[in-house]
């Protein structure tokens, strides 16, 4: 009894003094009775004991998952696997195109497509984990009143985490998988090492002490396809190699690295390139070189001479208070055609008590290139990023200046908002963001970018972020101005609140284009959502298009219906449409990031109807060494990798999904997504896990907005989701 309580019972009247008095009066009579009976009982015997009674409420047992296995129906012999086939029947018709996609052919083809795809997944207990993903496409098209026909097809396998002696791990795929590079490869800072799409084998081999093999070799191609991701080769052929290890006695020690002792510490590698008749686009119908490249860089971390020493923590030194990493590199490439070209470049990272930095100075000689991949040549500058963030706010600034090496020339845009100026070359770039949240329910945001010099242009975006009891509302407004013409859009964004499982998202803009070659306005919408309507059918659907009063109107629709009568078969309905060029947002890049754009794909019309017959299963036991741990439930895991366009972190109904991302759970498990960004792991055991993406499928200037693996957990007999937003350098 509280003290409140105590003050409550002196406070009543005394009546219920004489209650109380008389309840102790009634409960004696009693009390003497039980008395008198334990005084009757021997004492040579003792009382008998109270039955024990099991209060279960149902003796019927768990209950069954209509859509799941049941215990008897579960074969529970061999190794953990799981596996998917499905069969896709196509009916299209493209206005252009050429690759494996539904549709593929000239104009006006009506074309009829036979599908077959299987992914799998086998764990083994000493040869590592085991990955497939096949797809084998048959079509006929009529072209012009010709019928023709035609065979594609994509695949690979890989095998992860197979242990070796001497405390080595190898990881292998072959197929059409992307060349290999060293983890320094990746960079500090802005820039980075490429990779290229091949047809053929990769082989990475890593030890805990930091030491790394790789190789790859194989031909040339890209990625392409609508409704099914494809792989054509473009007729060249590329080897890698390359190694990296730690220098001294400094060892993969994490408890070391983690407290500070571990450090300083001092890595180095090397990557070698030989291409053979490349592509010097990358692409199709350009000229075509036999081209070798070397890249050598060194990287050092440890406390920063200004800092008293490294903050304890997980998280890698350069983002712990006080940590500085700096990376050396230098890349050299020779060409038949382009002749010999330099590069060099050095970035630093490294966190104060409030922010955190990274600064790097370039230098790239004409015609410089990694493979089938142009780095950012002529350009030499230096640029410097900041940010910082607390549970209310957030601020960030960049800044960049750069140069020709070659002289002067034109950095004409390459669709985004930047201008065409051809000044001497010189150019100079800032931006300014920041975000403040006065309460949980609402965040401002505001960003400036000014370019100057050369190709000069200006953007500001202001955004309010709102949670109400209708979902979450993103009204944004955009002005960016590049010489004589002006681009303004106002947008809102809504992620409407619905009952799980059901999302439901839209978009709406109103864009006006003043001055330039061709002036306009239009509207630009966009509807994405998932529902389960019945217990065996749902939903799902993303829809994206846009409105404009010069003609230039664009669609990009993918609707499914899903029938799943049981755990292990489905059926699909869906539709697909892709027609004219998406708008791009309008924005002002600095000149470094230009120099990375690609060239914008060509458009491909096309829409098709699709009916996909699946079948899933899982079977297998889990077995351990002493000490391990055996199998336990399982539930599965599905997202999707996306272009985050306003840099909110979520996604929104008008931002389109990334096809091909490799994704990998647990450093074991690989797949691939499909043509929407979708990805899916069927079956994965219940807890915690890792997972991340590779950027070597990523067009540039993107890169994934979370570096490191992620953590999630997974529950049993749940679908967990976790999506991928990729972003762009402000």
């Amino acid at each position: 009894m509280t003290a409140s309580g105590l003050s409550g019972q002196a406070d009543r009247p005394t009546t219920s003094g004489w209650r109380y008095a008389g309840a102790l009066l009634l409960g004696a009579g009693p009390a003497c009775v039980l008395a008198q009976q334990v005084q009757l009982t021997p004492t040579g015997l003792p009382p008998a004991p109270a039955g024990y009674v099991d209060r279960v409420m149902d003796d019927a047992g768990p209950a069954d998952d209509a859509l799941g296995l049941k215990p008897s129906e579960y074969n529970a012999q061999g190794w953990p696997r799981s596996w998917r086939v499905d069969y896709s029947l196509y009916r299209a018709r493209g206005t252009y195109g050429a690759g494996t996609g539904a549709g593929a052919g000239g104009f006006g083809n009506a074309s009829s497509t036979h599908a077959i795809d299987l992914s799998a997944f086998i764990d083994t207990p000493n040869h590592g984990s085991m990955s497939i993903a096949a797809s084998q496409v048959s079509q006929r098209f009529n072209s012009a009143g010709y019928l023709e026909a035609g065979n594609a097809s994509t695949w690979r396998i890989d095998q992860r985490a197979l242990p070796l002696d001497g405390g080595w791990y190898a990881d292998h795929a072959a197929g059409d998988v992307s060349t290999s590079r060293t983890p320094l490869a990746r960079g500090t800072g802005r820039i980075s090492l490429p990779t290229a799409p091949i047809r053929g084998l990769a082989g990475q081999w890593r030890r805990e002490d930091g030491a790394e093999l790789n190789a790859s070799a194989g031909n040339t191609g890209v990625f392409n396809g609508i409704d099914i991701a494809g792989f054509e080769t473009s007729g060249g052929r590329v080897a890698t190699a390359g190694a990296q290890w730690r220098l001294g006695s400094g060892q993969a020690d994490l408890a070391g690295i983690a407290t500070g002792a571990a450090l300083p510490r001092q890595e180095v590698a090397v990557q070698l390139l030989d291409g053979r008749g490349v592509d010097n686009a990358g692409g199709f119908g350009f000229a075509r070189q036999d081209t070798r490249a070397a890249w050598a860089a060194t990287a050092w971390e440890s406390a920063a001479p200004w800092a008293e020493g490294v903050a304890p923590g997980s998280l890698p030194v350069a983002e712990r208070r006080g940590g500085l990493r700096v990376q050396l590199n230098a890349l050299r490439s020779d060409g038949s055609l382009d002749g010999g070209a330099t590069g060099l470049w050095a970035d630093a990272a490294w966190r104060t008590e409030r922010w955190r930095n990274t600064a790097g100075v370039f230098r790239f000689e004409p015609n410089l290139r990694w493979g089938t991949s142009l780095i950012a040549s002529d350009l030499q500058g230096a640029y410097w990023l900041a940010d910082t963030s607390t549970r209310q706010w957030q601020a960030g600034y960049s800044v960049e200046l750069t140069d020709n090496v070659g002289g002067a020339r034109s950095l004409a845009g390459s669709g985004l908002v930047t201008g065409t100026g051809t000044s001497t070359g010189k150019s100079a770039y800032l931006n300014a963001n920041g975000r403040y949240s006065p309460d949980t329910r609402n965040t401002f945001g505001a960003s400036l970018s000014v370019r100057a010099i050369t190709s000069p242009g200006q953007a500001a975006q202001l955004s309010w972020d709102q949670r109400s009891d209708w979902g979450q509302t993103l009204w944004r407004a955009e002005v960016a101005r590049a010489l004589a013409s002006r681009t303004t859009r106002l947008a809102i964004e809504q992620a409407w609140a619905v009952t799980y499982p059901a999302t439901f998202s839209t978009s709406l803009a109103r864009e006006r284009l003043t001055g330039g070659l061709t002036p306009s306005d239009g509207w630009i919408w966009g509807v994405l959502g998932t529902y389960a309507f019945a217990r065996q059918w749902s939903l799902d659907a993303s829809v994206r298009g846009s409105r404009r009063s010069d003609g230039a109107d664009s669609l990009n629709a993918n609707v499914g219906l899903r029938w799943q009568p049981s755990a292990a078969w489905s059926l699909a309905l869906r539709y697909t449409q892709s027609r004219g060029q998406e708008p791009l947002a309008p924005l002002v890049v600095s000149a470094l990031t230009e120099a990375t754009l690609p060239v914008l794909p060509l458009t491909q019309n096309n829409r098709s109807v699709q009916l996909l017959l699946r079948y899933e299963g899982r079977a297998g036991t889990s077995t351990a060494p002493l000490g391990g741990a055996a199998g336990t439930g399982s539930g599965s895991l599905a997202g999707t990798v996306y272009f985050d366009e306003d840099w909110s972190g979520r996604r929104g109904a008008a931002e389109a999904g990334v096809p091909a991302v490799t994704v990998v759970l647990d450093r074991r498990y690989v797949t691939r997504t499909d043509a929407q960004g979708r990805y899916e792991f069927p079956y994965v055991a219940a807890g915690d896990h890792s997972i991340e993406i590779s950027p070597d499928n990523l067009p540039l200037p993107w890169f994934p907005a979370a570096r490191e693996p992620q953590r999630l957990t997974v529950f049993v007999r749940t679908a967990a989701t976790f999506d991928f937003p990729v972003q762009r350098e402000r």
